[in-house]
């Protein structure tokens, strides 16, 4: 059965915050992602994902400044997600119209923010949600559970390191605002 996409953000928000993914919650998107080497070939040596990394810096270029984003359809979903003694994901925003059963590389769904020491939002991470009914893989990396039931996800950190890796779910090297 295909889902529709008429509401399904505001589902996707309700969801989100019925599992309780909010600052220091967020259990659904899973521990340390993609950044385990047997799992992702070290994206750095994997053709399919230096070209995936490129891409997504290509079209969210733009998206770096929140009111970019904003402008384009973007929305608050979540708060700064953060899981203790593991990293953040930062703050989600997401854009209802791409969130569907298809995974487009140069699409992504959400976009992750997180304030500079100014307190401005820069893009940090580029996020894929998809309600397939099998487990997408892009780019040879298989998304994992998602952060609404009937979702799968997968994180790339497009604009910010990660020393858990560029697919990882959480950055340890970032901290919700208090």
């Amino acid at each position: 059965m295909k889902r529709t996409r008429t509401g399904l953000l505001s589902m996707a928000s309700a969801a989100v915050l019925a599992l309780g993914l909010a600052p220091g919650a967020a259990v659904a998107h899973g521990g340390s992602g993609h950044g385990d080497p047997d799992q992702s070939d070290d994206w750095r040596h994997n053709d399919d994902q230096r070209r995936l990394v490129r891409a997504l810096r290509d079209v969210t270029d733009d998206y770096r400044w929140l009111e970019n984003a904003e402008a384009d359809g973007y929305r608050k979903i979540t708060e700064c997600i953060d899981k203790p003694g593991v990293g953040a994901m930062g703050f989600h925003y997401a854009k209802q119209d791409l969130i569907d059963d298809r995974t487009q590389a140069r699409k992504p769904e959400v976009l992750v923010y997180m304030p500079d020491e100014d307190g401005q939002y820069e893009l940090v991470a580029a996020e894929f949600i998809s309600t397939a009914a099998e487990r997408p893989t892009l780019a040879g990396l298989d998304f994992e559970d998602g952060p609404f039931p009937g979702s799968y996800a997968l994180h790339a950190w497009i604009w910010r390191d990660n020393p858990d890796g560029m697919f990882a779910s959480y950055n340890p090297d970032l901290s919700c605002p208090t």
